[in-house]
């Protein structure tokens, strides 16, 4: 009996350790100033929501991405973790250009458009596309409890990972989070 039970007790620990983490182990890069990453055992789809362009034109997540892996960013100018958050995702665009594509999806409401979209590229260095949805349902959407959020898509357009919070997108982590993504098939 006992060498039964030391066995069961042997194969639940052996079982436990041998399960893969969901997502390829993305967790692993909870470090720094990702510590926040998460990887939602059943996350919510892509928004299919319309949005607007820089330009005023509808678009949508999908459309924007071109099944790339995407980083999408939720902020708005009244969020002070989301502007100095900010620079990090222009540096984390131009450092993996051609590879990722990074959509910032701006909240604030149509009379901050026009500031949103100066701030956005004065912070990026013009390196990212303004987005907005200022009915901010896209929020709930991806069932964001905050601002900022910035959720990791595989090239399908599924959710590998998010971040809820400000996070260091110019780090060694954040690269080293991005390389595994992009080496995912």
């Amino acid at each position: 009996m006992l060498a039964a039970g030391a066995v069961a007790v042997l194969y639940v620990l052996f079982a436990a350790a041998s399960k893969p983490e969901p997502q390829g182990g993305l967790t692993r890069f909870a470090t720094g100033s990702l510590s926040r990453l998460a990887v939602l055992e059943t996350p919510p789809p892509m928004p299919t929501r319309v949005l607007r362009d820089g330009e005023g034109r509808e678009t949508n997540l999908a459309a924007v991405t071109g099944g790339q892996v995407a980083v999408v960013n939720l902020w708005a100018t009244w969020c002070a973790p989301c502007m100095r958050e900010m620079p990090t995702l222009g540096a984390l665009q131009r450092r993996f250009t051609g590879r990722l594509v990074v959509l910032p999806v701006s909240a604030d409401e149509d009379a901050k458009i026009a500031q949103a979209k100066r701030e956005l590229a004065q912070l990026s260095e013009n390196s990212l596309p303004f987005l907005v949805d200022s009915t901010r349902g896209v929020i709930f959407d991806l069932q964001a409890p905050g601002l900022p959020v910035t959720i990791l898509y595989n090239r399908q357009g599924v959710e590998i990972a998010r971040v809820t919070g400000e996070a260091n997108w110019d780090s060694e982590e954040a690269a080293a989070l991005i390389e595994a993504a992009l080496a995912e098939e």
